[in-house]
């Protein structure tokens, strides 16, 4: 990553270039990334695949200020730490979440190594990925990383009391750019991929999360109920794009949400 890519990086961030490599700075940036850059899949509903190379992510979600999946946030993220002197790399994954058996390795995500500790960092994994650093092998409150057989290792959610849900499992193999690019391919071409299917927002917002599923717009904030709000038409759409994601919508989204049966 160039001095110039930093310096816009750090800025869409809100951070400066002073950051030490600590695990509150790496906190800071996590926050940071998951409140100031909307995970979306707006490229891949209205039918084409990201361009993942570095200067794509540049043009992008720097200069245009869009968002992205997790094969965009979390390579640039991963390549934004690097270049602050962190020790991170990129690994693929098998996704748990919502599925009846493990998914192909098409999730992305990012392991940072600081002293002797290791810790699970992910800004693409959408609603109910973690929202912090995650020491391996660690139990939190409501998300667990543990090994399991046949696996590797395996993140969790209690979405309930005693109720834990599987997000994802990945292992330690080697993770290189051709990896996340068949990653791509298939969460952008697969039959049957959510991303193809249906529109998907969301960003943090101090305490409150905001999605985008579909036409409903949900905020969730701590200590509050779950407001909804069902979006009646394609402008209603654009507008909540606009004004709570900070996205500009591509110009093809209104026939992809008629096309795909939204309206």
């Amino acid at each position: 990553m160039s001095h110039d890519m930093v310096d816009a990086w750090l800025s869409r961030l809100v951070l400066s270039s002073d950051l030490p490599v600590t695990l509150e700075s790496l906190t800071k940036i996590t926050r940071a990334h998951l409140d100031r850059i909307p995970f979306e899949n707006l490229t891949v509903f209205c039918g084409d695949v990201p361009d993942i190379s570095l200067d794509a992510l540049e043009e992008k979600i720097l200069r245009q200020r869009r968002g992205g999946y997790c094969v965009e946030l979390n390579p640039l993220l991963c390549a934004g730490l690097r270049a602050l002197g962190f020790d991170a790399r990129l690994r693929m994954a098998r996704v748990l979440w919502q599925r009846d058996a493990p998914g192909p390795r098409s999730h992305c995500l990012c392991l940072v190594r600081i002293g002797g500790d290791e810790y699970l960092v992910d800004v693409g994994f959408g609603g109910p990925g973690p929202t912090a650093p995650l020491l391996l092998g660690s139990d939190g409150p409501d998300l667990r990383i543990a090994p399991r057989d046949g696996l590797g290792t395996v993140l969790s959610r209690q979405v309930g009391r005693g109720d834990w849900r599987d997000l994802y499992a990945f292992t330690d193999e080697m993770t290189t750019m051709s990896d996340v690019q068949a990653g791509n391919w298939l969460a952008a071409t697969l039959p049957g991929s959510l991303f193809t299917r249906t529109l998907i927002v969301t960003r943090h917002s101090g305490d409150t999360r905001l999605v985008l599923d579909g036409t409903t717009f949900r905020r969730f904030a701590d200590g509050r109920a779950p407001e909804a709000e069902t979006l009646q038409t394609p402008d209603a759409v654009r507008s909540c794009l606009q004004d709570a994601f900070g996205i500009d919508p591509l110009p093809g989204l209104e026939d992809a949400l008629i096309r795909k049966g939204l309206f």
